[in-house]
């Protein structure tokens, strides 16, 4: 297939389908005698593959990571995904305590705040440091 039909196939742009290939994250594919590029069903596979870490969070080097193995051995590391994952989940879990931490501080100081100005005064630096500190 050519890389419209490619594209039309995964929902992957056309020149994302390229900056892939030049990234090294999807391999380069056959040229034909007419110069076109001309994919297989590997080629719609590694792009799911590539949909779906993106949707994870994970990096362009990340998955150059991963997606090393595949061509030169039988497949993939299972290992060295299952490492990946748990490193991208501990950095998810850690941006989710630093946001809930966040969320607290700023209710703590919209709290503070409303309360200052009904008694017609603003927040000092002190309030604002003592609240920063309790977080």
């Amino acid at each position: 297939m050519r890389i419209g039909e490619l594209a039309k196939v995964t929902g992957v742009a056309a020149h994302t389908i390229r900056f892939y290939e030049t990234k090294g994250l999807l391999p380069k594919p056959v040229r034909g005698m007419n110069g076109y590029r001309a994919y297989n069903d590997q080629s719609v596979q590694r792009l799911s593959s590539i949909q779906c870490a993106k949707r994870l969070g994970f990096s362009l080097d990340d998955m150059l990571v991963v997606l090393a193995d595949q061509g030169v051995t039988d497949g993939l590391d299972h290992q060295k995904i299952i490492a990946q994952l748990d490193t991208r989940l501990s950095e998810v879990e850690s941006m989710v305590k630093h946001l809930l931490q966040q969320r607290d501080e700023i209710k703590e100081f919209k709290t503070r705040l409303q309360e200052n100005w009904q008694q017609g005064k603003c927040m000092q630096a002190t309030e604002m440091e003592e609240i920063q500190n309790k977080a």
